[in-house]
């Protein structure tokens, strides 16, 4: 009698865990398939792979990335990278993960980002960035895929419901996670559609400016790829990417719209006295019509060309 009633307290538990399971599956992946706003995007997307489906993917994707490629040992290089992308993160329309940034030592002009906010710059890639400006418009471009969640939507669209529920409960086999990486490292591989990368330059240049950095550095970063895939060098950066004209005319029409944008929703400015002797508000930084630079809103004009400063 006793065995008996074990027993049925036994079969009770194991399905109150069962029950329990599939609650937790149905919350994690439900939660993850409504129609949610992405700002980064500006539209209703169905969104399958949540945050936490999303951070372990990538931080097995980091684990073999870390076996496969060489990191540069130049901790000022390295510190720089992962400050402005701090910086960048902190503005950018997707603070519910922690962003991870790392050198990988390659020469080929390359970045590329894995899921879960792991950014990847190649050492090549940084030898051609002339200032901060340009790598944080770069490094901004990697963190508009993750906001865009350019990678999870398509890490959706390749794995299957087994893997993605087992991920959920941490409970993938050693094979299924295999599995997962090894999709991840593809479609890496593989690079992202056309409008993907468009918008990614256009997040970029907004986070960009956002963070204290001058946007227009996109467009001379972009110049330069141009002008080395012209020369034959064909960087890696430009095999997954749209053609470079295409971009930087792009970037020149929007930079300007992305400013305004940005700066009619700051809501500091600063405060200059105006010739009829009363205070005038003008945002924190304006951008000279001419020749495009960035200055504090303090500034008058253009100390480039005598631009008056609106």
């Amino acid at each position: 009698m006793q065995s008996h009633v074990h027993g049925e307290q036994k079969r009770r538990m194991k399905f109150m865990r069962v029950c329990a399971a599939l609650l937790t599956v149905g919350s994690i992946l439900m939660s993850g398939c409504a129609t949610l706003y992405n700002p980064a995007t500006e539209k209703q997307e169905l969104i399958f792979i949540t945050t936490p489906i999303e951070v372990a993917l990538g931080k097995n994707a980091a684990m073999q990335a870390a076996e496969q490629y060489s990191f540069i040992k130049d901790p000022k290089q390295a510190d720089k990278v992962t400050e402005i992308g701090e910086k960048l993160a902190k503005v950018s329309d997707r603070t519910d993960l922690k962003y991870h940034f790392a050198v990988v030592e390659d020469k080929e002009i390359n970045a590329f980002t894995m899921p879960g906010g792991y950014v990847y710059i190649n050492s090549g890639l940084l030898a051609i960035t002339n200032n901060d400006d340009e790598l944080a418009c770069v490094i901004g471009h990697e963190i508009g895929h993750v906001a865009a969640r350019h990678i999870a939507k398509k890490l959706q669209a390749q794995l299957g419901y087994d893997i993605l529920m087992n991920i959920a409960l941490r409970n993938a086999s050693v094979r299924q996670m295999q599995q997962a990486v090894d999709v991840t490292f593809n479609l890496v591989e593989l690079g992202y559609s056309r409008e993907d990368e468009l918008l990614a330059d256009r997040l970029g240049a907004k986070y960009a400016y956002k963070a204290g950095y001058d946007p227009m550095a996109m467009i001379t970063f972009l110049k330069k790829l141009k002008e080395k895939d012209r020369a034959g060098m064909g960087p890696i950066f430009l095999r997954s990417h749209p053609y470079t004209s295409k971009r930087i005319e792009m970037m020149e029409r929007q930079i300007p719209f992305i400013i305004a944008k940005v700066d009619a929703k700051s809501t500091p400015t600063v405060s200059k006295p105006a010739e009829g002797g009363e205070a005038q508000k003008r945002p924190l930084k304006v951008m000279c019509p001419k020749c495009r630079r960035i200055f504090p809103g303090t500034e008058n004009y253009c100390p480039y060309d005598g631009t008056k400063l609106e």
